[in-house]
């Protein structure tokens, strides 16, 4: 194109001032073209960078809202199952002459001290031993009904310490149970 522009300009097809007029509005133009695009890819760049933190921020806020849930559900399963422990506890300590051996989370042999007739019961099913939850001073361990023991099963079988859950072979496992 230069070479054109200048040929035209040694025939006087036209001027030099007309010559660098045309040169003039085409730099314009070119600086135009790269400002606008300048501005077009900064604001491309500052959208995508809006929307890289607001998709983080939700991401984080998400992320929260799943542990203040998760944190709410552990709460509630823990008030639940103090609630049917204190509920469904046995009214009188457990007091005997026989030692009952269970095991404890931290697979530890405990034994309560329980009458004949208790014994009798955990080693039909008809009772069971539980972890109190939240006990500070020393964990404490209760006797409870089968139905709240499945119940407590059902929301968390780690504070069932003891539960004799196979009532087809009471008869074989009375002598074996624990006693």
């Amino acid at each position: 194109m230069q070479n054109l522009r200048d040929q035209l300009l040694q025939k006087g097809l036209i001027s030099k001032g007309q010559k660098q007029q045309v040169e003039q509005e085409k730099r314009r133009a070119r600086k135009q073209l790269h400002k606008g695009e300048a501005e077009a890819h900064s604001a491309a760049q500052q959208r995508q960078a809006y929307e890289a933190r607001l998709e983080a921020q939700r991401a984080a806020d998400r992320q929260r809202a799943a542990e203040q849930q998760a944190l709410l559900a552990a709460k509630e399963r823990h008030l639940r199952m103090r609630h049917i422990i204190d509920y469904w506890k046995l009214p009188e300590e457990p007091s005997g002459t026989t030692r009952w051996y269970f095991m404890t989370r931290q697979q530890a042999l405990k034994y309560l001290y329980v009458s004949a007739p208790m014994g009798l019961q955990l080693s039909t099913g008809a009772l069971a031993i539980v972890e109190r939850p939240d006990e500070r001073e020393e964990t404490r361990y209760v006797l409870i009904d089968r139905e709240a023991a499945e119940l407590i099963t059902r929301l968390d079988a780690s504070y069932v310490r003891f539960h004799n859950t196979n009532l087809e072979s009471d008869e074989q496992s009375q002598g074996e149970a624990g006693c």
